[in-house]
């Protein structure tokens, strides 16, 4: 009986890899497919839930600086912010997304 030949530290990497990657892909296709349950599941449920908003978000979405949102929003003209420790403000993302649309609606008409 002829000996069992050893593989190659080569080959060793080489399959050490594979098994990497097969796993790797194994748990990319059930994320997807977890997510693709998820969002079939509940598409409304998840728009309809809220998220308070930072600083920086806030910006970004609107266009504006800190000083504009805080000046708009002494005049009643930019949703309330939400105070949730003793130096963070945060805004409603709803808040913040109709203020948007009033905004849009506006330039529109």
């Amino acid at each position: 009986m002829p000996a069992a030949i050893s593989p190659t530290p080569e080959q060793m990497v080489t399959t050490e890899q594979t098994d990497r990657s097969a796993h790797a892909i194994r748990l990319l296709r059930e994320a997807l497919a977890l997510l693709a349950h998820e969002t079939a599941e509940a598409p409304v449920a998840r728009r309809s839930q809220d998220r308070l908003l930072r600083l920086p978000e806030v910006e970004r979405l609107t266009g504006l600086g800190r000083s504009a949102i805080y000046q708009q929003m002494q005049c009643g003209a930019f949703p309330l912010s939400v105070k949730v420790g003793p130096r963070a403000m945060t805004w409603s993302e709803k808040a913040i997304q109709g203020w948007i649309a009033q905004r849009l609606g506006a330039r529109v008409h």
